[in-house]
Order: structure tokens, then C-alpha cells, then sequence
């Protein structure tokens, strides 16, 4: 990703316009007052074909129609992100002379989503074009997520795809792809398989804890709470989720959690283990995305003494009022220290026994072939470089890939 300056100058400068949210059950046909208000007369809603013959879903389009919106349908092709959507979505966009899109679905479909809005209005043949900084001149057409999982895409500055013509995973970032509108409606995303639901779940948990850990994290307090709200309601609440799967105010939690972790990675990028996750879903492809979190918890390990003072510092806020691990450092005080090693160490063991508890099935990581290693490590150096992150040095992160 090409880019002048560094992320987090980059980061400082950009401004949002507020989205709107609609976060209660049966709100998702509460959206056409807004959509009239911001112009909408033509919708192509987007979404995987299963989705689009849910009950829920079927009623939410009907009522769409009913409010006067013509709406017409794509049928995503692919179960990820894909350049081959994206433009075959931005052509039909374009030849029905739409306005708005609505998207029904997880991470994956919302990057698609995006990505054919920006395509569309700013007239790019291909969307790689649009990888990096600021390479999206003009804002995107009005765009409404339905979200389907616990995805950050949903509030977030960023969309991915894959190019199908080289399998690389590509990035975008603009205060442009931030979607005016946000839905998590649980007659809607009850649908979701829980297992994906979970898994997803990791993801903003993961984006949360690199946007803390982050350079940039210390000149935007309001995102830095953002990611400590992703964090809590991830923790406090997956495991419960996990043995009451039907219960739709823990799945509102926890999804809640995905727009809150969004709105911390406007202003504080990603991280190591998130470009690695990237390099992981080119060399072996899309299902190892779900290994963000995992790869986080290695890296952490392997750089504690950078990292551990932040990781005290999550563990603190999610343990405020609980006995923390460690043996108070000043003695006979009202509210004595307690070691850092051992609270960041604690946080550690933390997520990976929610990992373990959550998702026990999961594969392992994919090794790295000894050839790849370097191709991988020079990747990650330069994406890093770009984000502000400059404090890994390579034998770190050779060190951390050759033990995934």
C-alpha cells in the first residue's frame, strides 16, 4: 500500500460525519424515513443468496418496496470479499441506475459492499485502484449495513477484498467508506450460525486490543474508550452467548461490540497481527482470517516488554473491582498497585482461554514453509512502516511467524 506520511498524521487529520444506529430488534424497517431523507429512490440490496430467502429478511425487503423504493437484488457469488463481486455488483449498480445500497450480512459482504460503492461513484474500473490512503476522491453513495455477525466492518473507515487476478488481500482506508447507516437487528442476525457469530466475535476483540496497544491510541481518547467498551462487552459477555446462543440480548451485546471496535480503527489502524492475518489469507486463502485473534496472542508473548504495560492496563479495566493476580508493590495503602507482569500476563491467559472455550474445534495455525518466511516478513515490514509501526524489529517477527 503506497502511501506519503505516516498513519498516524494520517489518522490526526481525518474528521466523520456521524452514522446513524439502529440497534433494537424489528428496527431494520424502521430505515425508510432516513432513506427518504437522504435521497434514496433506486436500493440494490446485496447479500448471500441463503440470506436473501430468510423470512426476516424477505419481510424487510417487502417493506422497503412497500415504502415506495424501487429494489432490485445481487446475489454475492463468492463467501468472501471479492474483486469479481465488486465489479460485477458496481456494473448492475450502475445499469439499474441506483442510488443506495443495502447490505445484508457479515465482515465480508459489508467490505464488498462498500467497496461497490466507492467503485461505482468514482468511476474506477478496477478496485484495486483504490488500495492505500486516501485514492477515494469522491464520498459514496448512501450505504446501509445490516449486519449478520459481530464484525468491525460496520462502523469502520476500511474495506478488504482479495484481487482474484493476483490473490493478494488488499486494503483500503477512507473517511469516505464510514456507512451513513448501521443496523444490528437480532430478528435479522439471530440467523447468523453461532459458531460465526463467535468467531467474528474474536475479530473485534482482536481490533480492539491492537487499537490500544496502537501509537495513535494516545491522541484520540475518545476511540481509545471505544476499544476498552469492544473489549469488556467481548469478555464479559462470549461465553455466555456461547451456551445461550438464542438469547438476542447477548447477541445485540456482543455485536455492539463489532461498531464500537469499528469506530476505535478510524483513527487507530491495525496491527501486526492484522497484517500477518492478511499474508496468512494470500499464501493459503480467506478461512485463515479467522485466526486474527490467535496470531495477536503470539505476537503479544513474543514482544511482552513492549506490550505489557498496555496489557495491564486493559486487564485493570476489565477487572476494576475483582482481586487482580500479583502481589501489591506498595503496601498498606487504600488501594494498593499490583504488579504489571502479572496482570498483563493475566490478560494474556485470559483470551486464550476464551479462545479455548469458545471455539475447541478450531485447526491450528498454518506453518510457515521456511521459504515463505521471508516473503511474509518483508510484506509485514511494509505495511508496518506505513501504520506507525515501527517498534518490531525483523528477528521479532521472523521469530513470531516461524512459531504460529
Amino acid at each position: 500500500m503506497a502511501s506519503k506520511g505516516n498513519y498516524i498524521t494520517y489518522a490526526q487529520g481525518l474528521t466523520y460525519e456521524p452514522q446513524s444506529l439502529y440497534l433494537e430488534p424489528g428496527q431494520a424497517g424502521r430505515i425508510s424515513v432516513e432513506l427518504k431523507t437522504l435521497g434514496t429512490k433506486r436500493i440494490l440490496v446485496m447479500s448471500k443468496a441463503a440470506y436473501l430467502t430468510n423470512r426476516n429478511v424477505m419481510d424487510f425487503t417487502d417493506k422497503l418496496e412497500e415504502e415506495g423504493f424501487r429494489v432490485f437484488t445481487y446475489n454475492l457469488k463468492m463467501n468472501y470479499s471479492s474483486s469479481r463481486d465488486i465489479k460485477d455488483a458496481a456494473a448492475e449498480y450502475r445499469s439499474l441506475n441506483c442510488d443506495t445500497i443495502v447490505v445484508i450480512g457479515g465482515g465480508e459482504e459489508i467490505f464488498c459492499a462498500k467497496m461497490v460503492s466507492a467503485v461505482a461513484i468514482n468511476n474506477m474500473k478496477d478496485p484495486v485502484e483504490a488500495e492505500g490512503y486516501g485514492k477515494i476522491k469522491k464520498d459514496i453513495s448512501v450505504l446501509c449495513c445490516v449486519g449478520m455477525d459481530n464484525s468491525t466492518a460496520i462502523s469502520s473507515n476500511i474495506a478488504e477484498f482479495r484481487d482474484e487476478n493476483t490473490g493478494r488481500w488488499i486494503t483500503v482506508i477512507s473517511d469516505y467508506l464510514v456507512p451513513q447507516i448501521a443496523v444490528i437487528d437480532t430478528n435479522i442476525a439471530m440467523r447468523t450460525v453461532t459458531q460465526v457469530s463467535l468467531a467474528s466475535a474474536f475479530d473485534s476483540l482482536a481490533m480492539g486490543m491492537e487499537c490500544i496497544l496502537s501509537n495513535a491510541g494516545d491522541f484520540n481518547p475518545s476511540y481509545m474508550a471505544c476499544a476498552y467498551d469492544a473489549i469488556s462487552l467481548v469478555a464479559d459477555n462470549l461465553l455466555d452467548m456461547k451456551a445461550n446462543p438464542d438469547d438476542g440480548f447477548l447477541r445485540k451485546k456482543i455485536a455492539v461490540a463489532g461498531i464500537y471496535a469499528g469506530m476505535a480503527v478510524r483513527t487507530m489502524g491495525f496491527g501486526y497481527a492484522h497484517l500477518t492475518a492478511h499474508s496468512l489469507k494470500t499464501l493459503y486463502g480467506p478461512d485463515h482470517g479467522k485466526y486474527y485473534c490467535r496470531i495477536l496472542g503470539r505476537f503479544l508473548r513474543e514482544s511482552f516488554e513492549y506490550t505489557k504495560p498496555r496489557l495491564a492496563m486493559i486487564y485493570d479495566s476489565l477487572v476494576k473491582n475483582e482481586v487482580r493476580p500479583g502481589s501489591a508493590v506498595i503496601k498498606d495503602t487504600p488501594e494498593p498497585l499490583y504488579n504489571v507482569d502479572d496482570s498483563a500476563k493475566a490478560l494474556l491467559d485470559l483470551m486464550d482461554n476464551l479462545y479455548h472455550a469458545a471455539i475447541p474445534e478450531e485447526l491450528p495455525l498454518p506453518q510457515i514453509p521456511p521459504k515463505e518466511l521471508r516473503t511474509v516478513c518483508d510484506s509485514i515490514k511494509t505495511q508496518a512502516a506505513e501504520f506507525g509501526l515501527l517498534r518490531f524489529d525483523e528477528p521479532l517477527i521472523t521469530r513470531t511467524l516461524e512459531r504460529l
